[in-house]
């Protein structure tokens, strides 16, 4: 076989996932807000705080290349009660092939519970969010925000990650409660989870 053909046939070899990411924050730097993907220390304190009942389902915010997602998974949750949410036209098709068996839904945050098959809604046992909330206007994460809640049974918590030392959310502005529920030095940057409730 000559050998412009022989190479042709080889596939391509997939990018890190560490590198992937990186071409994507240099692509949407305010969409992923770390130049790294979360590192184990963060991956562990996030799937944690997740609460599931054996009706319900987990959703993740944000999949990027899934090191989140492969916690939740190591933490219990059955990757066909996974549903993670990525809007970035790179990073959904690497979650799929990644992660087949979970559920990966293209698309925005914002629109969650149109996207969540019908009888889900209110099934949701945690919401993990991944995305850099302290980024986007008070208005549009009052959206997102009135989403989550909406697809949670009443009381439940929903939990988010920064690299900031202060609350990704505007409480006050937005009617809920919030705690930082636990911090590590261990991630690039260093990282705090926040749980959040409404009365």
């Amino acid at each position: 076989m000559p050998l412009d053909r022989a190479e042709a046939a080889t596939p391509a070899k997939e990018p890190s996932a560490a590198w992937l990411f990186f071409k994507r924050w240099m692509a949407r730097p305010m969409q992923m807000a770390s130049i790294t993907p979360s590192s184990p220390s963060l991956s562990r304190l996030i799937s944690s705080q997740v609460r599931q009942e054996q009706d319900e389902v987990v959703v993740e915010f944000g999949g990027g290349t899934g090191a989140i997602t492969r916690a939740l998974l190591e933490q219990g949750v059955a990757p066909q009660k996974l549903y993670t949410v990525e809007r970035d036209p790179e990073l959904a098709p690497y979650l799929r092939r990644h992660f087949p068996q979970v559920n990966i839904l293209e698309g925005d945050v914002a629109d969650v519970r149109r996207m969540l098959p019908p009888h889900l809604v209110g099934k949701v046992g945690t919401v993990v969010c991944g995305i850099p909330m302290i980024l986007i206007p008070v208005e549009a994460q009052r959206i997102i925000v009135d989403e989550i809640f909406a697809i949670m049974p009443k009381g439940r918590r929903f939990y988010a990650y920064t690299y900031s030392a202060r609350s990704p959310l505007k409480r006050k502005e937005l009617g809920i409660k919030g705690k930082r529920v636990g911090f590590t030095i261990a991630n690039v940057p260093p990282a705090s989870v926040w749980g959040y409730w409404r009365d």
